[in-house]
Formats: C-alpha cells, structure tokens, sequence
C-alpha cells in the first residue's frame, strides 16, 4: 500500500536564500509521497495570500523554515511588524506541528543590494534569537555551503523523521506506556539519531525504506549497529567512545520494543564510556521500568555527575527531574520536591523549557499526593502553559489529565471530566492510542467515583479494547485491575478476583513489582470482605514485601493499615496496634499528617498505646 502523501510548508527568508530555497524544493519534488508548497504558490503579496499561507502552514504535516539574515515581506496590519516567515513559523508552531528549521550562520554574507534598513535588521536578528531558543528539536547552522548540500540535508532530515515515526507507531505499542520518565517526545531524538547514523553507515537507504516502511526489520537494524560496535572495540582503547554510540543506538531502537535488551545495550555502553550522561539517564530509566529504584538511583546520580563534569545543565536538570520521580515513586516527597526544584532551576539556566515543564508536573504531582490541591494546580497550570508555548500537545494533554485528577480528588467531577476530555481530544488528534486508552481509564475512574459503574466499565473496556489491539500489557493490566475494583464496587466479588488475577499475572511477567503490590493488595481486600482473613493477610503481606524491596513508602503505609483491619478481625489488638502505628509514622515520614491523623484517631478509638 502507498505511503500517505505528507505535506511539507518550506517557509524562507527572501532574496538571500532564494537559491537555497529553490533547491531544496527541487529535490523534494522529486519524491512522490512529499509535497511541498511553498509561498510563491500563491500570487500576490496581499491579506488573501497572507490567510492563505499561514492556514496551509497550520494544517502542513511539516514545516521546513530556512531563515536567513534579510527580513523580508512584512505585511501591513500586524502589530508586532512579524515578516510573512515569522508569520508562517507561528502559525505552524501554534498547530502543533513538526518543525525543522535552518538558521543561516551568523556571518552569512548577504549581497549589498539585498541590505535592509537597522530597524527591519533587528527585527530579523531578533526573530532569529526567538527560533533558537524557541525549543524545537532540530535547528541547524550547518550545511550553507552550497544551496544542493542543505538540499540534501532537509530531505534526509525529513526521510529519517518519516522513519522514526513509523518506528515509534509500530514498535512503540508493544512496550506500552513506559511510565512518568519517558514520553515520546523525549525518544524521538535518539531514535532518529539510530536511523541517521545507519543511513551515514550506508547500512540502509532512507528513501527506500521511507517507501515501504513495513520493510524494517528492527532485530537486522540492531545487528547491524552491534556489528558496528564490535569493529569499533576491538579496534583498541581510542575506538571505545565510538563503540559506546553504537550501543546507545542499540539501547534507543531496543527502549520502543524489549526493555532487557535495551537495558543490556546501555549498559554496555556506559561500560565503554562512563563519561556520557545520555546513557546513563536512559539506564536509569530502564532500571526505574523494571522496578530496581536502587540501581536507576545510581544511573541517575552518574547522569548528573557527568552532565556537571561536562557543564551541561540541561542534562543535569534532567536528572533532577528523573530523580523526582524515582523519589516520588519510593514516596520520599521531600528528597522528591528538591530534586524538581533543582531541576526547575537548572532547566531555567539553561533555557530547556521542555524540562522546566516536566519538573512543574513533577512538583504538580507531589503536592496532590500532599493533599496540597491549589499548589497542585498551580504547578499543573505551569506546566500547561509551556507545553502550550513550545506546542508540545502531548505536553498538553497529560496536563489537562493532571488537572483532571487534582479536580476529581476535590470531589469536582464535572471539571474533572472536562479536563479529562480536553486530553482525550488532543490524544484523538495526534492518533495516540495508547494515551486515548489512559483516557478512557481516568475517565472510568470519574465514572466509577459517580457511582455511574456500567458507564465505568465502558470507559475501562474501551481502554481494554485499544490496550489489547497494541499489545500493551501494562495498560492491559491496569484495565483489569480497574475492571476488578468496578465488580467489587457492585459486589461482584468472583468477578473482581478473576480481573484482578488477570492484572497480577501480567505486572509479575512484566516485572512490575509496584503494580504486582497493587494486585496483592485488591485481592488482600476481596479476600477480607468474604472472611478469608488468613488469605487476605497473605496477600498484605505479599503487598508489603514488594513495597519494602522498592522503598515504597506510600505502600507500606497502606499495606500496614490492610493489615490493621485484618488483625482486628482477628481479635489480635497488639498485632492490630503495631501495624496501625507503623502506618501512622510511615505518613509522618512522608509528610502527610492528616493521613496520620486520621489513623491516631482510630488508634485512640481501639485503644492502642501511644496513640
């Protein structure tokens, strides 16, 4: 079947790049699933062709910006005097769609009869300023030489994001959801640099497999890259750093399909080169998937030192924010709070605005589990409004999602749901099954906490649905477990087990021990609700463990209060009161002194000593 045909807007400063302009539309021409349009496609310089530029930018699959150092058309009518690629390149980036841009070197020479006036030329040196700090993925200042390299240049560029994309929607359905580290944005630059440093190789030929993208046989990609990195090391001790970005090629194809193996390549590669901090964060990252918190803790600490070692804030401030998270999972929300404040600051530093708005979701979430809702807000707010300023929709969505669960824990529903739908359209738009199928499970969640549980278990199945069409297992696990609580809701307590056995099965072969603790804890319940009291305390128990093994404070507490219950059931006050208190210090560890308050005071009601 025929590729779709991709859009392209090639938007160009005028007379001084028209050579480079002209190229580079020629060589895409001739490539049948690109279509380029471009401004001299519309006439006049007039309000018509200005409409009718920017709308083809908003709607283009991708913009290609060469800006150089002339100013341009500048129409009448706007009031921040914007040219028509300035104009262009908004347009485009407040759609949302993917941006490559060229930026002329700052000593490009431009003709004297091209020169403009000082004031259009501050302009233009301050558009230039705005689109290299303006956090897009790819900008470049090379390949100017001549107006065939940078031709060639672009097309490979867009030949390897073509490529990336396929990889990610067929590969990237088998691993699911990779947890709060990692989202898509942050894979694509190490995916594409896999793809480019194979096409550099001569080991593949993008244009060919850009035509027929079902070719790709990632096990054959990898081969060839370890090929690569064997010839590379066994060249001696100079060729190892070489031999170490083989691996890291390896590492990134291997994250969108088979954590083991990923993890393997990254930690060949940090073996090769301990100085490099991108291998040691993505290791942390792997280990973080797998449930070892321990050994992500060291990856991420490595990632910092090294960025440090390297003056690189903006890799340091990622490891703060990965360090967040592993502080957050583990429920060390004041460890949590500092690293995502370092880690703002860094960012800030370094200009990185796309990890500026990670560390606010990361403090956005530590504060809801604080129960600190407004502060919560406040920080998902934050977060939006960069993700909104960078155009990053995935950004976007898992905000407003953010901001759905902050609005359902305060029992506001309806804003909740709205939030929730807000993520779903802009999940719908970027065809992002698997975080419409995170959608359909919050919403689920609002339903059930409606008490609307047949509309709750549509929402979950249609998760299921989408989940099981990926070959997601995590997600599918976390549709049975949310199927289960919904039968428990009605009663339905034969039905809820086989959910929730169903979920167990899938986290233990996944090696997901936080969501395995999860599983034994629902069953621990449904055991208690029948009576089953020693099976149900086996299942705390197991819960326990898990949450032990992780450092997992917020699960502890729980299991401790699950058994708490059990043993007072059980008559036995002293083994009722022990747990009770451990749950009570552990919230207290946390921070969350109203959790602990509520359980002193059941302590004080059974009678437990210093309550």
């Amino acid at each position: 079947m025929a590729r779709t045909v991709l859009e392209v807007f090639l938007s160009s400063t005028a007379a001084d790049l028209k050579p480079h302009r002209e190229a580079v539309y020629a060589r895409l021409a001739r490539i049948e699933f690109f279509k380029c349009i471009r401004q001299e496609d519309f006439g006049a310089q007039n309000a018509e062709a200005i409409h009718y530029c920017c709308d083809k930018a908003h709607v283009a699959d991708l913009f290609v910006g060469l800006i150089g150092m002339r100013r341009g058309w500048e129409p009448h009518g706007d009031n921040t005097q914007r040219s028509i690629t300035e104009m262009e390149y908004d347009s485009a980036r407040e759609a949302g769609r993917a941006r490559y841009l060229w930026v002329s070197p700052d000593d490009f020479a431009v003709p004297g009869n091209l020169r403009e006036s000082d004031a259009e030329h501050e302009r233009q040196l301050g558009f230039r300023k705005r689109v290299m700090a303006g956090g897009e993925r790819i900008v470049s200042q090379k390949g100017f030489d001549t107006p065939n390299d940078l031709a060639a240049e672009i097309v490979q560029q867009l030949l390897t994001n073509v490529i990336t994309g396929d990889l990610i929607k067929h590969l990237r359905a088998d691993l699911g959801p990779a947890g709060a580290l990692t989202t898509i944005e942050d894979q694509k630059p190490a995916i594409a640099a896999a793809v480019e440093k194979l096409a550099e190789d001569k080991e593949i030929n993008l244009l060919a497999l850009a035509r027929n993208p079902k070719d790709v046989s990632i096990p054959e990609l990898e081969a060839k890259l370890k090929e690569r990195a064997d010839q590379e090391e066994s060249a001696g001790h100079q060729r190892l750093k070489t031999s170490a970005e083989y691996w890291r090629h390896i590492g990134a194809l291997a994250f969108l399909h088979d954590t083991k193996k990923a993890l393997a390549a990254y930690q060949k590669a940090t073996t090769l080169d301990p100085t490099q901090h991108e291998g040691w964060g993505r290791l942390g990252e792997l280990h973080f998937r797998l449930g070892d918190l321990s050994a992500a803790e060291e990856s991420f600490d490595s990632a910092i030192r090294t960025a440090k070692q390297a003056n690189n804030q903006g890799v340091e401030a990622h490891g703060h924010v990965w360090k967040s998270w592993l502080h957050y999972a583990q429920g060390r929300l004041a460890d949590a709070q500092a690293n995502a404040e370092s880690g703002l600051e860094l960012a800030n530093l370094a200009g990185s605005k796309f990890t500026m708005a990670s560390a606010y979701g990361n403090l956005g979430a530590i504060h809801l589990t604080r129960g600190e809702l407004d502060k919560a807000e406040d920080m998902q707010r934050k977060a939006i409004a960069l993700a909104e300023e960078l155009a990053v929709k995935e950004g976007m969505a898992r905000g407003y999602s953010n901001l759905g669960i902050i609005h359902r824990t305060r029992g506001e529903l309806d804003k909740a749901e709205e939030m929730q739908r807000k993520a779903l359209a802009l999940d719908e738009e970027r065809g992002s099954k698997e975080h419409i199928a995170t959608d359909y499970r919050n919403l689920g969640i609002i339903h059930q906490t409606r008490g609307e549980l047949d509309k709750a278990e549509e929402m979950q199945r249609k998760a299921l649905a989408l989940d099981e069409e990926l070959g997601s297992k995590e997600g599918t696990a976390a549709d049975y477990g949310n199927l289960g609580n919904i039968h428990q809701k009605r009663g339905e307590l034969d039905k809820a087990e086989e959910m929730h056995r169903k979920a167990l099965a899938l986290n233990e072969e996944l090696g997901r021990k936080a969501g395995t603790a999860v599983n034994y804890g629902n069953l621990g319940i449904i055991h208690g609700t029948r009576g089953e009291l020693d099976e149900a305390e086996n299942m705390h128990r197991k819960a326990l463990a898990l949450n032990e093994e992780l450092g997992g404070k917020q699960g502890m507490a729980l299991a401790y209060a699950n058994l708490a219950n059990i043993y007072d059931s059980k008559k036995r006050n002293s083994k009722m009161c022990e747990c009770w208190k451990k749950a009570r210090d552990l919230w207290r560890e946390m921070g969350l002194n109203d959790k602990a308050a509520e359980i002193e005071a059941w302590m004080k009601r059974k009678g437990c000593p210093d309550a």
